[in-house]
């Protein structure tokens, strides 16, 4: 193998909702010449796609992540292997800051990917601002205020903040937030699942402000279509796509929350009861572990069962569902994985979030972008009544939804321009490659 070829070692986050926007990337940057050494934790490895000479999977254990040992020795294995390039970047999950001072200290540049959005990047890297503006969440409690004095971001009530930004400085994880911001200041690259044309001003704001290699790469799913065996940490049951098949165009609600939500016996009734009485038909994943309990889980199935408009699967091969002409509408958790995946396809967004940034995605969604609804009660960022989900899928599968309908397909091919020849994402990535190429030739002289 060439030794000019510039050789990227990726290490996601071990999360699904990390790994596959990882994945993707790579899978991109592969195609584009890079040779990649896709870096994973024994417990999620068996769940990834074969490799190859261009791409090359290798594991850790488990207790490597925490203490950011990165395994015994292996950065120093991986640049003694004279079969493969010398190592140009670390690409890693933005989460794992550590890995910043480990590319340094073998001489090469750390990239970071940041899996949300370009508006929750610009928040977390003025969390100081924010707390000495006294509106971070304090006890649990959510400030009234409104966020309009941040530069490249929109006017944003203080309530949408993640309750996790608590300011306390004895926190760890508020300390390993603030350092996390730090490093991503310093990195050579920070890659976002976003796009430029969606997020301009907060996205010119980072790269000003905060780093100038702050960029949007996405959607990712757009740059690099999955394998059919994507990876997943649930089987997919891809009977689903037959059943959709046999629907009208437009005429499927589609319901997911997400890997890792969990959700009260109360809270699905009324999701089914606001879709029953709108009379359309829906497919819902239900994971296996949606509910604490399998009692609840085997409740909610019995009720779910007389109704005849619909089928439950416990995990859906979700890019597929969403790009069926048969699905009008996406009642979701808001996670950006999630949006970006809806936003590409066309598909309008029914937000229900549960944690994290996903309240914070769905007010851009939602009042932003202009491409949903709340699904949530008026006085509740997080809890549903079936009244609620009888009118917001009432109204984006009917006649009054037309317009938002049109908006979110419009929105949608822009999305989809940016990943090809000459659009603005694609542009990005072939900066970043070329930066790369150059690093590499000057490290082998």
């Amino acid at each position: 193998m060439d030794s000019q070829q510039a050789h990227i070692l990726a290490f996601p986050f071990p999360a699904q909702g990390h790994i596959n926007p990882m994945m993707l990337l790579c899978r991109k940057l592969a195609s584009m010449g890079i040779v990649i050494t896709f870096l994973n934790i024994r417990s999620r490895h068996n769940n990834l796609e074969e490799g190859d000479d261009q791409f090359r999977f290798v594991s850790i254990s488990d207790e490597c992540l925490p203490t950011g040992r990165l395994g015994n020795n292996i950065l120093a294995d991986l640049t003694a292997d004279s079969s493969r390039p010398p190592l140009t970047c670390i690409l890693s999950d933005a989460f794992m800051s550590w890995t910043h001072d480990v590319a340094s200290k073998f001489g090469i540049c750390r990239a970071a990917l940041w899996t949300s959005s370009a508006t929750w990047a610009l928040l977390s890297l003025r969390i100081p601002l924010l707390r000495d503006n006294g509106v971070l969440p304090v006890n649990g409690i959510r400030s009234s205020k409104i966020l309009d004095f941040l530069p490249g971001l929109p006017p944003i009530p203080a309530r949408y903040l993640p309750e996790t930004l608590q300011p306390d400085e004895k926190d760890p994880d508020f300390r390993l937030r603030i350092r996390r911001n730090s490093v991503m200041q310093k990195d050579a690259w920070v890659l976002l699942n976003s796009v430029y044309e969606m997020e301009p001003l907060q996205l010119e704001e980072l790269a000003s402000s905060d780093n100038l290699h702050f960029i949007a790469v996405g959607p990712l799913q757009c740059l690099m279509q999955p394998s059919k065996e994507h990876a997943s940490q649930w089987q997919q049951d891809r009977s689903c796509l037959e059943w959709l098949d046999k629907q009208a165009p437009g005429s499927v609600v589609y319901i997911s929350f997400g890997s890792l939500a969990i959700l009260s016996y109360d809270q699905v009734e009324q999701i089914l009861t606001g879709l029953d009485k709108s009379g359309h038909a829906f497919l819902w994943v239900i994971r296996l572990d949606l509910f604490e309990g399998e009692e609840i889980r085997a409740k909610f199935l019995e009720k779910i069962s007389l109704i005849d408009r619909g089928i439950v699967i416990p995990w859906a091969p979700q890019l597929e569902v969403l790009q069926h002409r048969s699905v009008g509408a996406f009642l979701t958790h808001s996670g950006w994985n999630s949006v970006m995946e809806a936003l590409a396809a066309g598909v309008p967004l029914l937000c229900k979030p549960c944690f994290a940034d996903q309240i914070l995605n769905t007010a851009l969604v939602v009042d932003h972008i202009k491409a949903g609804l709340r699904a949530t009660k008026p006085d509740d960022d997080k809890e549903v009544s079936s009244s609620r989900i009888h009118e917001v899928v009432s109204f984006a599968m009917g006649d009054d939804g037309a317009e938002l309908r049109e908006r979110v397909k419009r929105l949608g091919q822009t999305l989809a321009k940016a990943a090809e020849h000459g659009g603005s994402s694609l542009l990005n990535l072939q900066a970043f490659c070329q930066d790369m190429k150059h690093r590499q030739a000057a490290r082998v002289g």
